[in-house]
């Protein structure tokens, strides 16, 4: 992307946004990295692989774990080890669980009424990581548990049920996504519940999620996907803070969202909205950055943000974990 000559400066009369919303953060919220390991079984497949190569260091820890998931008879008992569903025991524990059918679907079910309940923060954010994980897995079925204990889930369970409906397809449970994230939204700076049901609604290509973008750019609330999301739902209301978003800071993460949407939205609705504030240039201008916008394919936008269209690679992969995947 060419570099912005300064004449495309804005004029006097300036948008009411204030804060910077440039900045993404440094790494992944966990809605989003749950959701990049659910995209499609090669991406799971690929993070367990990478992390078998820890195998030697976790062998004696998860020893007796692992023996206690394998001896499991049932798909009762199964479910109610998930609580040794790390480290090597999650392995033992997916793999195990790959041997039962739709029986096991009313058991999580059930177990999912009371998770929220467990003291301990930890092992509550892991069980219902593993169980919400594994109903990812199970079709309109699981689908349907997620939607009916949905109420039963803490917020972290709530934005995890978001993205995984939302990977599965279930438009049925959009109203309860735009429900939940209009709560969780006003504790952006302190959780990343909100992260969940806007991933949710971006893969159920729900027109509210470009709405609620354009609400938090405009706001500043920045976070670590909000560029990546506007490139992928963005429509024509984020086209002005993005702009000065780009200007103040030079910023490559708004200058590719925008591309996403000049091409999503066409040439004329993207001047129209361009043509909403008094800038310095003339429309000539205007119409030239338009056109080298659109020049630039969409693809290249996609290829920027590659992870929220694609999932991971062994190359994202290398640079989480040390040694990544190996040979």
């Amino acid at each position: 992307m060419a570099k912005r000559r300064r004449s495309r400066r804005p004029g006097r009369r300036r948008p009411a946004q204030r804060k910077s919303a440039s900045a993404r953060g440094r790494v992944p919220s966990a809605q989003t990295f749950f959701r990049f390991l659910l995209a499609d079984p090669q991406t799971r497949d690929l993070w367990h692989k990478a992390t078998s190569k820890l195998e030697p260091i976790l062998r004696m820890r998860d020893r007796a774990a692992v023996k206690q998931i394998k001896s499991a008879r049932t798909a009762e008992e199964l479910v109610n080890l998930v609580t040794l569903a790390s480290g090597l025991g999650e392995t033992a524990w997916r793999e195990r669980m790959r041997q039962f059918g739709p029986e096991v679907v009313p058991l999580i079910s059930e177990r999912l009424k009371t998770v929220k309940n467990i003291r301990d923060k930890d092992t509550r954010d892991m069980i219902f990581e593993k169980l919400i994980a594994e109903l990812r897995w199970r079709g309109d079925a699981g689908a349907e548990v997620l939607l009916e204990r949905f109420d039963d889930l803490n917020n972290y369970g709530k934005g995890l049920a978001c993205v995984t409906l939302g990977l599965l397809g279930a438009q049925a449970s959009a109203d309860k996504m735009w429900a939940f994230y209009q709560k969780a939204r006003h504790n952006w700076r302190d959780t990343t519940h909100f992260v969940g049901p806007l991933w949710g609604l971006i893969d159920l290509k729900d027109e509210r999620a470009g709405g609620a973008l354009a609400d938090l750019l405009s706001k500043g609330r920045g976070f670590y996907e909000l560029f990546g999301f506007l490139s992928r739902a963005g429509d024509a209301r984020a086209v002005v803070p993005l702009l000065w978003a780009m200007q103040k800071e030079e910023n490559m993460d708004a200058m590719m969202a925008l591309l996403s949407i000049a091409h999503r939205i066409g040439r004329d609705a993207f001047l129209a909205e361009f043509d909403k504030v008094a800038w310095e240039e003339p429309r000539e201008e205007r119409e030239a950055f338009t056109d080298e916008l659109l020049s630039k394919p969409a693809s290249a936008a996609e290829e920027y943000f590659a992870s929220f269209y694609r999932g991971l690679t062994p190359e994202d992969v290398e640079r989480v974990l040390p040694g990544g995947i190996g040979s």
